[in-house]
């Protein structure tokens, strides 16, 4: 009998049966054709082999030695029937790996490649094999020889002939610890508490630095420590709340991914990190990311994080004092959150800017930052509290400017009455702008500042810009109130040149 160190990649029957078996080696046949998942390779391989690892013990270690790759971990060992490949045995929905199918199809991937794959596991070492048979020409199927073996516990596969990469730089367990920049629970407690990690590498690399030569410059996203993808983004992701597809190339369903990504950014309370988020979700971007325009943080979407009990969103209410922060800095002191553009107008007369925001992340962040209906809100408030001045507690120039506007209020409003035209105290609209009139849907009422009743000039411009709200319905800076207050104008100086007013006139000051 010949002497044989390692099996061939491909052999049949007969080689088995007159070179291994006589040596104690056992066979199985796995199942699969050499040409099954042509998409896979040596990543792909390689992959799977530590995702196994990880799922074991939560670490592996790696090498080269005369044979070639190892990757070695600590686990209780793998079974000869787990190389057996049946209907899938799905893992727990913690596990990284889900249909228990990566390791056979890694090993006939590798072989594929032209590396002949040993396995030495608990109590037992295996040689991953083609196994030739004749059908009506000749098929190469997965197989394996095994036979009892001293290690004790944990799995070394050697990757037999392969000194290419070992891809350390696609599993998170391998970054360095100051790459995390950010952490926020995700909804995986199982058999640990598992968390989403925003990740971001300091750039030159060097040598002390990290190990990241491979993909400098490149932001990832890791799902359950494993490279899924690129990313266009200043960060990477390492994100545990979503199903993957079964190539793992992608999620099971898109959306999920965006929805684990924004239950990250609402545990997020470093200032300026979420500074360089709101540039990433401000409409249009400030910088353009992928993040941009798919990221999700609605607080139904992204439920409730399973330890405490607590919604995502509620996260973010609890460092809404950072939130504040940031969105001063990127936006300014005066910017609230838009919420329908036919407020811009109304806005910006109480002396604020609205900010437009990607969809999903809007109404989480509304609940810390101030949007265009809280800022209304808030001054119609204020405006309930304006006081009507008793004719007898105003000055004589003040009475004489009231009875103009009251004068030209009537006149212009001959069809659709103004119910009163009141001298008042007129709290600020905002704490940006004081309030020189004020026009009362309800009541039907105009109010005028007392201090504007000072001259006739700014009585008139007064009555004339609360009047135009009365007959167009329009709120401040829309072009229907502009229009109408145009309108109202050209009226007054058609009925003062009709010398409709001369009596009160005598009696202004200008």
């Amino acid at each position: 009998m010949s002497v044989v160190t390692k099996p061939p990649i491909v052999l049949t029957m007969d080689d088995y049966e007159r070179d291994w078996k006589p040596r104690g080696w056992q066979l199985i046949i796995i199942g699969p054709t050499s040409t099954w998942r042509q998409d896979w390779g040596e990543w792909e391989a390689i992959r799977d082999i530590v995702q196994n690892a990880l799922d074991e013990c939560e670490h592996y270690t790696w090498g080269y030695d005369g044979e070639g790759l190892y990757i070695r971990d600590a686990g209780k060992g793998i079974a000869v029937a787990d190389f057996l490949l049946g209907p899938p045995k799905l893992k727990p929905d913690h596990a990284r790996g889900k249909y228990g199918e990566g390791m056979k199809i890694a090993a006939l991937a590798l072989l594929r490649k032209g590396y002949p794959v040993r396995v030495e596991t608990a109590s037992r070492e295996l040689w991953i094999v083609f196994l030739e048979q004749k059908t009506n020409g000749h098929t190469q199927t997965l197989a394996a020889f095994w036979r009892p073996y001293s290690r004790r516990s944990g799995t070394v596969f050697h990757i037999i002939g392969y000194t290419g990469s070992a891809f350390e730089d696609r599993f998170a367990v391998n970054l360095p610890r100051a790459a995390v920049i950010a952490e926020g629970p995700s909804p995986v407690t199982q058999p640990v508490r598992r968390f989403n990690q925003l990740i971001r590498y300091e750039f030159p690399i060097t040598e002390a630095s990290g190990w990241y030569e491979k993909g400098a410059g490149t932001s990832r996203i890791f799902a359950r420590d494993i490279y899924m993808s690129d990313i266009k983004s200043p960060f990477s992701y390492n994100l545990w709340g979503f199903d993957m597809a079964p190539d793992r190339h992608g999620p099971k369903e898109e959306q999920d991914m965006w929805t684990d990504m924004g239950r990250l950014w609402s545990c997020v309370s470093r200032v300026e990190l979420l500074q360089e988020f709101l540039k990433m979700v401000r409409m249009p971007p400030e910088v353009e990311t992928d993040e941009s325009h798919s990221i999700n943080m609605g607080a139904w979407d992204m439920g409730r994080e399973p330890v405490t009990g607590k919604d995502y969103a509620d996260f973010v209410q609890e460092n809404a004092s950072v939130w504040k922060e940031a969105w001063r800095r990127v936006c300014g002191d005066n910017a609230v959150i838009r919420t329908d553009d036919r407020w811009d107008g109304t806005v910006k007369h109480l002396g604020y800017t609205s900010v437009n925001l990607q969809w999903h992340v809007k109404d989480t962040l509304a609940r810390v930052i101030m949007t265009d209906k809280d800022l209304i809100k808030a001054s119609q408030e204020r405006l309930r509290e304006v006081e009507v001045i008793p004719a007898e507690s105003l000055s004589h120039r003040q009475r004489v400017n009231l009875k103009l506007a009251r004068a030209i209020t009537d006149e212009i409003c001959r069809i659709r009455r103004v119910s009163a035209v009141h001298a008042a105290i007129i709290p600020p609209a905002s704490d940006r702008v004081r309030t020189a009139g004020m026009y009362s849907r309800t009541t039907g009422e105009i109010y005028i500042a007392s201090d504007q009743l000072e001259s006739a000039r700014s009585t008139i411009d007064t009555v004339v810009h609360e009047i135009a709200h009365h007959t167009s319905g329009a709120e401040d800076l829309e072009q229907a109130h502009a229009d109408a207050m145009t309108n109202v104008a050209s009226r007054v100086v058609k009925e003062t040149a009709g010398r409709k007013f001369d009596d009160l006139l005598k009696e202004v000051t200008w």
